[in-house]
């Protein structure tokens, strides 16, 4: 029977993605996710020296998949900025009407017009 290099293998209680074996039993070294812990609960005797089977090595990092390249963008448009710009834009309309509001109201001029400061009295008709 021939044993299995130490390394990284399928997890053989399917706990996790990978479990280490390094040569002669199971660790309690695990990897999830790319992530690598320690597995606290301890295998069963017989499980721990039974040896990894052919082919289920983990993929070396150069044959691991490449994650994929995620890109964040924000929406443009929205956001704090926009909402104050709402905001004093409606204050600015408001303020507006009610400054022509009270123009249009006031049409009293403070100069008072009277009457002319020389009057002529109707020009003399002579009847023929």
């Amino acid at each position: 029977m021939t044993q299995q290099p130490g390394g990284w293998y399928d997890d053989p209680t399917n706990r996790h993605v990978y479990r280490y074996w390094n040569g002669t039993q199971w660790t309690d070294q695990v990897s999830s996710s790319g992530n690598t812990s320690t597995d606290p609960t301890a295998l069963d005797p017989p499980a721990v020296t039974t040896p990894p089977a052919p082919g289920t090595q983990a993929p070396s990092p150069s044959q691991a998949a490449v994650a994929p390249t995620v890109q964040v963008t924000q929406k443009s448009g929205s956001g704090f900025g926009t909402v104050i710009g709402v905001i004093l834009a409606i204050a600015a309309v408001v303020v507006l009407i009610i400054v022509l509001l009270n123009n249009s109201s006031d049409d009293s001029s403070t100069a008072t017009t009277g009457a002319p400061a020389t009057t002529e009295a109707p020009a003399t008709t002579v009847a023929p």
